[in-house]
């Protein structure tokens, strides 16, 4: 925190130094603004719990393939995409139902 190849002045109370406007390079702030818009993307505000995130998803999606059947309304699922959207979306979402799988469902099959 004293180095004086980070710092005008190190020894000194300069609590100004640490406002925008007076930062000396221009590359930091350009950073700062660009990294404020990434929301639990990268740099100081990156998500601490992304990982575990991550894991409890993977483990709730493994859960529910495992001890569910899907059933969907209809007999085939409609592809169409939804004409004018920047993102691929379906027109018509998909509806699922999860019917729990006993025992007597396991053995019929």
């Amino acid at each position: 925190m004293r180095d004086p190849n980070n710092w005008e002045d190190p020894l000194e109370f300069k609590p100004e130094r640490f406002l925008d406007s007076s930062r000396s390079s221009q590359k930091d702030a350009i950073k700062e603004e660009v990294l404020r818009y990434i929301a639990f993307g990268s740099g100081r505000r990156g998500c601490p719990g992304a990982n575990l995130a991550y894991v409890s998803v993977e483990t709730a999606i493994g859960v529910m393939v495992q001890c569910f059947d899907w059933k969907i309304k209809g007999d085939k699922i409609n592809m169409n995409e939804a004409a004018g959207k920047i993102t691929i979306t379906m027109a018509n979402p998909l509806t699922c139902s999860l019917v729990p799988r006993t025992q007597i469902s396991l053995s019929s099959k």
